[in-house]
């Protein structure tokens, strides 16, 4: 790695910073990773709470530019304006790409969140209940994106091009198959889905996303049924991603 580094990322495997990763494996940015150990109470860190006071992850530092950024949605929508090989310029195209950045960020991720930590939310019987009106409405989500990503004009979720929407989308759409782990979402209807399909096909493929999964310990099926980090699951101490 060369001595200058563009980022520093911190993270832990299969966390939101994930997404982050694959971006910048994308673009050939150098950075330098930190490992936080959820497991031991890194995220109540003192060091890393004066980086995000919420204790969350991920948390990406520009180095270059001595900036300090957390939120996925913060984070994607600095690495598109960094970097000419995903800015996005003309007003229409980009104005779409925001609104499009937003929701993602916003309702599906959002959603997912609480279905992740339904017991932050509601106690005994609900918790069950609130997680199949959850994954009834991820449903609608994904049936709506599919519409969206259906403009056969190549693989990505918009027709002006691919973005770091399609990361971002894919990992989502792994998550939800996962975590969390006593109840994830598995009768996602992949037969009625062929553009959300092609599109994490097509990602899954690409080299830089295959190093960034690598690099958090995560092989084989990365969208699709995808694998746990190392195939096992008990290494998460039952947490999903932050």
């Amino acid at each position: 790695m060369s001595e200058h580094l563009d980022y520093r990322l911190f993270y832990s495997p299969d966390s939101a910073n994930l997404v982050v990763r694959m971006v910048l494996e994308e673009v050939g940015a150098t950075y330098q990773e930190v490992r936080v150990d959820r497991a031991r109470g890194g995220l109540d860190d003192p060091a890393f709470r004066a980086l995000n006071p919420q204790g969350l992850l991920p948390v990406l530092v520009d180095e270059s530019q001595g900036m300090t950024l957390f939120e996925t949605g913060a984070i994607l929508l600095h690495l598109s304006e960094r970097h000419d090989s995903l800015r996005i310029s003309h007003p229409a195209p980009r104005g779409e790409f925001l609104a499009w950045l937003f929701y993602l960020s916003n309702t599906l991720h959002a959603d997912l969140r609480v279905r992740f930590y339904t017991w932050r939310y509601a106690e005994g019987e609900d918790i069950p209940r609130l997680r199949d009106r959850l994954g009834r409405r991820i449903q609608q989500h994904l049936a709506m994106l599919e519409g969206l990503a259906g403009h056969g004009q190549g693989a990505g979720l918009l027709p002006s091009g691919p973005s770091v929407l399609d990361p971002y989308l894919a990992c989502l759409i792994r998550w939800m198959q996962l975590y969390p782990l006593d109840s994830p979402l598995r009768d996602i209807p992949w037969n009625e889905l062929p553009s959300l399909t092609r599109l994490v096909t097509h990602l899954e493929g690409r080299a830089a996303i295959r190093r960034a999964a690598s690099a958090e310990g995560i092989e084989g099926r990365l969208f699709l049924a995808p694998d746990y980090p190392h195939g096992d699951p008990n290494q998460l101490v039952g947490r999903p991603p932050g």
